[in-house]
């Protein structure tokens, strides 16, 4: 029997990418990805002792326009400096339930950008890379700080001395 996956995977619904007042919506695909570092703590033996908190770093993505017109009117829109202007990126998932994912991207700067040419209706699709600085799924923080860990950490403690 085949696990049919359709009704638990999520894909691709729809973006749009915003820069001040301006919103675009021809997009095709977008990918992203956030790094924790992680460091260790040593003692007197060869094996670490704790690991840290870690830190996130900077977010890297891809978005691709599937209008070559509406790819170029954002890089315009950033305007005179458009690898210093800054914008975001909501993007939703979507399941055949119908039940949705939202993920924003804030923070977003360009890093460069590419054009793939070929023949047929999507001959000219234009790519952007992009880093960001934050990244929320459905309105909550993907990434806790160490602060906000340690206030939910007392948070719990206090919590435990009401009980006792």
């Amino acid at each position: 029997m085949a696990l049919d996956l359709q009704n638990y995977a999520f894909s691709f619904s729809h973006a749009i990418v915003r820069v001040n007042d301006r919103q675009f919506i021809g997009v095709r695909s977008v990918n992203v990805s956030q790094d924790l570092t992680e460091s260790v703590i040593y003692g007197t033996d060869a094996r670490p002792l704790k690991r840290t908190v870690g830190q996130l770093q900077i977010g890297r993505g891809n978005i691709v326009f599937s209008d070559y017109q509406e790819g170029t009117d954002f890089f315009k829109s950033l305007g005179a400096s458009p690898f210093t202007s800054l914008f975001t990126l909501d993007y939703t998932l979507q399941r055949e339930d119908g039940t949705t994912r939202s993920i924003e991207c804030q923070a977003c700067r360009l890093l460069s950008f590419g054009v793939e040419h070929e023949n047929g209706a999507d001959g000219l699709e234009i790519q952007y890379g992009f880093s960001f600085m934050a990244m929320k799924v459905d309105g909550i923080d993907f990434v806790l700080s160490p602060k906000a860990l340690l206030q939910a950490g007392l948070s719990i403690a206090q919590n435990l001395v009401n009980l006792l």
